[in-house]
């Protein structure tokens, strides 16, 4: 993703995560010679349809797992809130207090584990979560992921509905339990309007079932490629 590039540019803050379907789309034509079988998870479930609405061409199936967004309501209420505070409030105001950097990854570990949002990871995976979300720094290690850039998707959330209501390719949905990052009015709505968008509930984990229960996930996302395909 853009905010990985080693010469990533700072957020426009006039650009949401459409500009990440972009770099999606401009990935797939450079490197894929056919259309593809895509799977993504939140922001990559969403950008993901994004770009199957905008190139439909260039994707042969899509397996979405929990793709983000908000209702039509908070994402018109959005629209008259200053960009500034929109990143000073909510999820975004809590990825910007949190630490970026830590002495070990012990010490990294510990503050995840106080953290509600991981605790329904056994040990050994949340230890693999932070390995893979931190790199060193010289003095310790700290997160790749440039907390201004969460920030600025978090301040940014697109209203989804429409987009998933818009996907002509074959698609398999994959949902946890109802939260903040996938609300169950649009995955009601969304069942309503396009009944041929097969769902598989998992209604045992969170938002970040696929990193909570990736053995579980794994098996579901399979069955649904294999159904695709």
């Amino acid at each position: 993703m853009r905010p990985l590039w080693p010469d990533a540019p700072m957020p426009d803050p006039k650009r949401g995560w459409d500009l990440l379907a972009d770099d999606l789309i401009a990935w797939i034509e450079a490197t894929q010679s056919e259309p593809i079988l895509m799977v993504g998870h939140s922001i990559g479930a969403a950008t993901t349809a994004m770009a199957a609405v905008k190139r439909p061409d260039l994707f042969k199936g899509l397996v979405l797992i929990e793709p983000s967004g908000v209702t039509g309501r908070i994402h018109l209420m959005l629209r008259f809130v200053p960009y500034k505070m929109r990143q000073t409030r909510g999820p975004a105001a809590e990825v910007l207090r949190g630490p970026t950097n830590w002495p070990t990854l012990e010490a990294a570990y510990r503050d995840y584990r106080a953290s509600r949002a991981y605790r329904r990871f056994d040990d050994a995976t949340l230890r693999g979560l932070i390995q893979a979300l931190t790199v060193a720094d010289g003095t310790g290690v700290k997160l790749e992921y440039p907390r201004i850039w969460e920030a600025h998707l978090y301040a940014h959330p697109p209203h989804i509905l429409p987009t998933l209501k818009k996907i002509s390719v074959p698609t398999q949905i994959i949902v946890g339990k109802p939260s903040l990052f996938m609300d169950p009015a649009i995955a009601q709505a969304l069942q309503k309007a396009r009944p041929d968008l097969p769902f598989t509930h998992l209604p045992d984990y969170g938002h970040l079932l696929p990193l909570e229960a990736p053995a579980e996930v794994a098996a579901a996302t399979r069955t649904a490629l294999t159904a695709l395909l």
